[in-house]
């Protein structure tokens, strides 16, 4: 993965961005001192080259998803790739990290109670035959959920 080169100004537009998602262009510009086709051509090449994203973030608590929990997971090494591509198809994956340590990849699973994290556990996981074990955490409170860190934080 190649480094892209991010200036002072590309960090004040992705601040902005992350104070406000919804900000427009011409306010971003005018805090700058830019035009605001300035603007609008970075954020399309930060958008096109993946640095930023701009997304609307629920609470899964507040929208009827009560259980969260983080799942470690010990695969065949060779079948680790497999095991990502399994579980982007499954939408209570909302999270997916290969790690060092206890787990070869680390979740974090979000679904509407207990009952349907047992049935993921078993029955969803259990359809990935190189999945040697799982370590599962329940989440009780999400204490920090913070996404504005941006480049050379």
């Amino acid at each position: 993965m190649s480094r892209i080169e991010i200036d002072d100004v590309d960090r004040q537009i992705i601040q902005a961005l992350q104070e406000d998602g919804r900000v427009p262009f011409l306010t971003i510009a005018n805090q700058l001192g830019l035009a605001e086709g300035t603007i609008r051509r970075r954020v399309a090449r930060l958008l096109d080259e993946k640095v930023l994203e701009i997304v609307g973030v629920t609470d899964p608590l507040k929208v009827g998803m009560h259980t969260v929990a983080i799942v470690g997971l010990n695969v065949e090494r060779r079948r680790i790739e497999d095991t990502i591509e399994r579980l982007k198809q499954m939408p209570e994956v909302r999270y997916i990290a290969v790690a060092t340590g206890m787990y070869d990849v680390i979740t974090e699973i979000v679904v509407q109670s207990n009952d349907a994290l047992l049935e993921f556990l078993i029955k969803k996981l259990n359809d990935i035959p190189w999945i040697l074990n799982t370590g599962t955490s329940l989440i009780l409170k999400i204490a920090k959920q913070d996404f504005a860190w941006g480049p050379d934080d």
